[in-house]
């Protein structure tokens, strides 16, 4: 008899003696993923092609490694609710007394089976709340995926003018060093003063500088799109042409209705809150003094056996659920004041995007104006200094004018791009849907 009841003792306590099972953390290649690894099944993104900024969207989508994490973590989520739809587990007590004197005798047994009816009675509020949390983290993967996205597509639109640009400021690097080298020759010669040196070579250093310049933000913008996509820093994507779009702007206050629905973020403060309501319904489903039952059987040691309910709870006198009640009400307003916040800067960010579109494009267009009888000069000034009939010195100078104000409207191009993409990621919604 006392081996029996030694039993329950001995379960207990080899299920803490279980050892881990053994683990070892995945693998890390040494060298990074290639652009045809990152873009998935065949047939997804045609990669064999200069590539445009939505297809390396839609790679970013399949291939950046915090996206993964994140969508790791809506797994969490599905798991909370699957646990806060289990039923409690019912309570088993078993005991035994055994005399130590006495004549006529038996071991003392007593055993009781119990259900908690508090946590039962939760249950629904439970599962509301981690429904409303689950509903919540999806909204915010939603949301990260948009990010990526539009992120993979700024840096698109950035590479790809910022191709241009480094293509002119090595023209224009290139054109201030040979007229350096004329005027050099020149003053050794005697037909100009050494001052015109100087001003020329300040000319050229100040063109190597925007040359190592726009060599620089090529580089670090490459290296961002990669370290988006989830691939080798030295893989190298080919990006499709830019062109500049001046398509109109709605106006603001549709702008933002449109972000109050679309936004995913805003969508996942909402879910949020209704995750907080009902984790507040289940602190006011705290405060009722909800019974634990149970059902005794037992033997005493005079072998009268007896059968009998039990009821067990928390008395209501001082707590009374009083701090929980407070957490979740004051953790509900926290979040009120959250979305209220975000509403806010989401309203001030598609303003000030409004405003950069804006001007950007009239900067652009007076630039562009002004260059197209520039152009015309500096083709006419090399036509006729190849001829001799001026000097390859003012056609440098026509021509440096021309390519100066040619990178600053693909400069003021890329800022309206940017822009325009800032506006739609602060819309949460594709620009074409008001077309």
């Amino acid at each position: 008899m006392k081996f029996v009841t030694m039993i329950p003792m001995l379960v207990a306590a080899s299920a803490c003696a279980i050892q881990p099972t053994p683990y070892s953390p995945p693998d890390i290649a040494i060298s990074g993923a290639l652009l045809a690894q990152a873009a998935g099944p065949e047939g997804v993104v045609d990669i064999a092609h200069p590539l445009s900024a939505y297809d390396l969207a839609s790679i970013a989508i399949l291939s950046n490694p915090d996206l993964k994490v994140v969508r790791a973590q809506e797994g969490l989520a599905g798991a909370q609710l699957f646990a806060a739809g289990l039923l409690p587990d019912p309570t088993l007590g078993l005991g035994a007394d055994f005399p130590i004197n006495g004549v006529n005798t038996v071991i003392a047994l007593t055993s009781s089976l119990g259900l908690d009816l508090a946590a039962l009675s939760t249950r629904p509020a439970r599962v509301d709340a981690a429904k409303a949390n689950a509903a919540s983290v999806r909204q915010d993967v939603l949301w990260t995926e948009w990010l990526t996205r539009q992120n993979a597509k700024l840096l698109a639109t950035r590479i790809s003018w910022l191709e241009g640009i480094k293509l002119k400021t090595t023209s224009y690097r290139q054109i201030a060093d040979q007229d350096l080298d004329r005027a050099i020759a020149a003053a050794a010669r005697g037909d100009i003063a050494a001052i015109e040196v100087d001003a020329r070579r300040l000319a050229a250093a100040d063109a190597s500088d925007r040359d190592r310049s726009a060599e620089n933000q090529l580089a670090a913008a490459r290296l961002d799109l990669n370290r988006l996509l989830g691939i080798a820093p030295d893989e190298i994507i080919r990006l499709q042409a830019p062109s500049a779009t001046e398509a109109g702007m709605p106006a603001a206050e549709s702008l933002f209705k449109t972000a109050l629905d679309a936004r995913a973020d805003l969508q996942g403060l909402r879910e949020g809150l209704a995750a907080a309501n009902a984790g507040r319904a289940v602190a006011d489903a705290s405060r009722f003094p909800l019974p634990g039952i149970s059902l005794n059987a037992g033997r005493d040691t005079g072998n009268l056996r007896t059968l009998g309910p039990a009821v067990s709870f928390t008395l209501p006198v001082w707590n009374r659920a009083r701090g929980d009640q407070a957490v979740a009400q004051t953790n509900l307003q926290v979040l009120e004041a959250q979305y209220q916040a975000r509403a806010e800067t989401v309203r001030a960010d598609i303003g000030a995007a409004l405003t950069a579109v804006s001007i950007a494009r009239r900067q652009r267009a007076d630039v562009v104006q002004d260059l197209a009888g520039i152009s015309d000069q500096a083709a006419r000034a090399e036509i006729a200094a190849r001829r001799g009939d001026v000097s390859e010195t003012s056609a440098a100078a026509t021509r440096l004018t021309a390519l100066d104000k040619e990178i600053l409207a693909d400069s003021l191009a890329l800022a309206a791009a940017e822009s325009a993409i800032a506006l739609e990621t602060a819309i949460g919604r594709p620009m074409e849907i008001f077309e």
